[in-house]
């Protein structure tokens, strides 16, 4: 195992799920690498919004920043860390 930036970005991936769900996303991960990883992959964005922490204000007006961040999420969880983006490729996901 080698530790690295790729790592990072894992973490962040996790993290973002964790915040959006209000739990950790254990249940979601093995879910999430079983999908493709491209950020045009078709998750199942429904089932996943329908999880989502119900503590967080105004989830309805922002469906479609909270579908973008699940897939940039399941893009940092990629299972090899070679396959993974860099954090700098995470920020560029966010800018589009």
């Amino acid at each position: 195992m080698d530790v690295n930036e790729k790592c990072d970005v894992y973490s962040f991936g996790v993290l973002a799920l964790e915040i959006l769900f209000g739990e950790h996303p254990g249940e979601f991960i093995p879910l999430l690498l079983f999908t493709s990883n491209a950020m045009d992959s078709t998750l199942d964005i429904p089932s996943l919004m329908v999880k989502l922490d119900q503590r967080l204000p105004y989830l309805t007006n922002i469906s479609k920043e909270i579908a973008l961040i699940i897939k940039i999420a399941n893009v940092c969880l990629t299972e090899s860390p070679s396959s993974r983006p860099t954090m700098q490729q995470v920020v560029n996901y966010f800018s589009v």
